[in-house]
């Protein structure tokens, strides 16, 4: 997928591992080994207000000045761990060091993944989720808004996975701040904060993404990295709104305050906070609202497990939902074999009704022939009665073998 001969490799990473600046690289390390190569070589161009960067004879910003270097002129440099100045290599050949926050990561359209050739495993992964990633991807650098929200959707595992990091660093650096800041902005939170997450280390490499993002995406930075956010409900009358102690979402970082509020009046109905204990990445948990704004569904232990709240006179009363790992949602026929389950996040289906997919995978017990693997998916449908509780039923939705 990726033309050869470049010096940024999507799937793996050029490092020099024992090369003077100008040299060669002379070995390629896949891009999950970086963190143990001893410097990564990279191009990049500066990221400064100034308009310029000076580049330096040594480390240090009391070192001779050897060139000036301006906005957009590419470079090549190379970072050697977390060290915080970079050795430079303009297309002069004069050579320097570089403080790394001047130093953005460059990518033209040529990086981008050209046709699919056979084997290659984000093609094969997003076929089979009915994406032609070739087409996706192009579209996306173009800043296509549909086509950005396809391209932040695919999964992918594996080698796939690796390949899609990479191509997400030249995409997201070829549309820009300005432009992903516009996108996520009309996308709802939960993917808002499913983009931020998938853009680590992997893609900003050989950068921390967190100081990264801040410093060359800073109105992106803005939406993912918040200290306040609010989840308003489909009428506009409530919100659920959350704070957390620190605005970046770190290890540390948990939600001080949530609160259901009533945006007529600026009343809190409920607070929320004893039941939330969302923190570092997860701590925005989730809420999902019923389309009647009389409901909604609070996440604030990761995805496994939901309260449910149900609008009853002028307030909102709990409702016990099943988790994830109750035994009513991962029951499997066993009849059919050993099974295991997978079940995706409950949902609002209308008014009244949540919604729960499950497919229960089983290993035949047949002992003629190696395992055969059966496929059943059900639908669980949870309906909540004029008395709060929750009746629950299953039914088969397709069948595969």
């Amino acid at each position: 997928m990726t033309a050869p001969g470049k010096l940024f490799i999507l799937c793996s990473i050029v490092i020099c591992l024992s090369c003077r600046a100008g040299d060669e690289p002379d070995e390629t390390v896949p891009r999950e080994y970086l963190g143990f190569a001893e410097v990564n070589a990279f191009r990049g161009v500066i990221d400064d207000p100034d308009g310029y960067v000076n580049l330096r004879k040594d480390k240090g910003t009391d070192a001779p000045v050897v060139a000036k270097v301006k906005g957009g002129q590419p470079f090549s440099f190379e970072r050697k761990g977390d060290d915080q100045w970079c050795k430079v290599k303009l297309s002069s050949g004069k050579t320097g060091w570089m403080h790394a926050s001047r130093i953005r990561l460059f990518f033209t359209k040529e990086d981008l993944p050209g046709k699919p050739e056979k084997g290659d495993e984000i093609d094969e992964q997003a076929r089979e989720q009915g994406i032609n990633y070739y087409e996706v991807t192009q579209a996306a650098a173009r800043g296509d808004q549909k086509a950005l929200k396809t391209f932040f959707s695919v999964g992918a595992d594996g080698a796939g996975a690796e390949e899609h990091m990479g191509v997400m660093a030249v995409v997201v650096h070829l549309i820009g701040d300005d432009v992903l800041a516009e996108f996520l902005r009309s996308q709802p939170l939960d993917f808002q904060f499913r983009v931020r997450n998938s853009i680590d280390e992997n893609v900003t490499w050989p950068f921390r993404s967190l100081g990264y993002l801040q410093l060359h995406f800073p109105k992106t930075s803005n939406l993912f990295f918040r200290r306040e956010i609010d989840f308003p409900s489909p009428d506009g009358h409530y919100t659920i709104h959350k704070t957390f102690s620190d605005q970046e979402p770190t290890e540390d970082s948990n939600v001080t305050r949530s609160q259901l509020i009533d945006k007529r009046t600026g009343k809190v109905i409920k607070d929320l906070t004893a039941e939330d204990t969302g923190s570092g990445l997860s701590r925005e948990g989730d809420v999902e609202w019923a389309p009647d704004s009389k409901a909604f569904l609070y996440y604030g232990e990761g995805p496994v497990k939901a309260t449910a709240y149900r609008l009853s006179d002028k307030s909102f009363v709990k409702v016990e939902v099943p988790s994830l790992d109750d035994p009513r949602l991962t029951e499997c026929d066993p009849k059919l074999g050993n099974a295991y389950p997978g079940l995706e996040k409950i949902r609002w289906s209308k008014p009244g009704t949540l919604v729960c997919k499950k497919t229960c995978y089983y290993k035949s017990t047949d002992n003629s022939g190696p395992d055969h693997e059966i496929k059943r998916a059900y639908e669980i449908t949870m309906t909540l009665g004029p008395d709060g509780k929750l009746t629950i039923e299953q039914k088969p939705v397709e069948k595969s073998e």
